[in-house]
């Protein structure tokens, strides 16, 4: 008794020409390609769907952004350098402490990046600059000046910005050195802007930010020891 072969999903079909896979665009690279398929393999469509018309687009916002790969590089860098994984076992701890609100909604510890300002607030307060940390140097300028600690270098910087764009005005070998310092300063000063703008500015901003903070807590620890001891 002989028996023919079973080929599945197969339909009885008529010449080749008029199978499924005949028409088919990819027939060519298709494993399941066979020209007596009356109905396609894959898909299940007589005959198989059209390939489209206008190339795929790439939806907004799925480009590999440079900035922020080395930005979480750095992050990585920094947090190794002040030992393995503390900050996500720290921002774990945090994450778990509140991970709703009072209304019982989810709480979205990711917008506040826990492990990136655990990091800026480790540089400010443990990596020294000339023997003390940047909180240090914080707290000393505000007891020190208060509010001038602020203002005297915003003033010696317009003071010498100034004196530069005078000096431009100058004809002679004075004026073309002020001129080409005030272009290189100009250029300076919009690269450091844009870096502070872009995905990497928080390399620079935060532990400033968190320097000023830590310094006011230094002072008001301070204020409340010699309130507490009488010194």
């Amino acid at each position: 008794m002989s028996s023919s072969p079973i080929h599945l999903g197969k339909e009885p079909s008529g010449p080749a020409a008029d199978g499924c896979c005949a028409g088919c665009p990819l027939s060519d690279t298709c494993s399941l390609a066979d020209p007596g398929l009356a109905r396609c393999a894959v898909t299940g469509a007589v005959p198989p769907p059209e390939l489209p018309h206008d190339p795929p687009s790439v939806t907004a916002g799925t480009d590999l952004d440079l900035t922020e790969v080395v930005s979480r590089g750095v992050e990585k860098a920094v947090g190794a350098a002040f030992g393995l994984g503390w900050t996500d076992l720290l921002a774990a701890v945090i994450e778990r402490t509140n991970s709703v609100d009072s209304e019982g909604n989810p709480v979205d510890w990711g917008r506040l990046q826990v492990p990136r300002n655990l990091l800026c607030l480790a540089v400010a307060n443990i990596v020294p600059i000339q023997g003390a940390p940047a909180s240090r140097w914080a707290a000393d300028a505000f007891t020190g000046y208060g509010l001038a600690a602020l203002l005297i270098p915003m003033g010696a910087v317009l003071t010498v910005a100034g004196a530069v764009c005078i000096g431009t005005l100058v004809g002679g070998p004075i004026g073309l050195l002020c001129s080409a310092a005030l272009t290189v300063a100009k250029g300076a000063g919009q690269l450091t802007w844009r870096l502070i703008c872009s995905r990497l500015g928080w390399i620079i901003t935060r532990p400033l930010i968190w320097a000023g903070v830590s310094g006011l807590l230094i002072i008001t620890w301070r204020a409340l020891v010699r309130l507490l001891t009488g010194a």
